[in-house]
């Protein structure tokens, strides 16, 4: 065995096991359905944007730092402003 396969190996078991605060956000996320659709089916992006240098690297700080899972702070969020600004949609919509 080479020394690289030896270091991925090592590397995808670490990043295979969950922290427990990924499994607490993992068990809340799984109580409502989530249906993915592969970008390459999609006929347009419903969110295809960019951000600024400066706002990367908060984020990319934040995500070190607080070791949070970015992706589902980002949905709450989200969430939380489409029920806030578009209330009689997100009502119809969301859970």
């Amino acid at each position: 065995m080479s020394v690289l396969k030896k270091y991925r190996d090592s590397e995808e078991d670490r990043d295979a096991r969950p922290s427990a605060v990924e499994r607490h956000r993992v068990s809340e996320s799984m109580s409502r359905p989530v249906v993915a659709v592969p970008n390459k089916e999609r006929k347009s992006p419903i969110v295809s944007f960019s951000f600024t240098t400066e706002l990367r690297s908060c984020l990319q700080n934040v995500r070190n730092e607080k070791a949070i899972n970015l992706s589902m702070w980002v949905e709450r969020k989200l969430r939380q402003a489409l029920s806030d600004e578009f209330p009689d949609i997100a009502d119809k919509y969301l859970d």
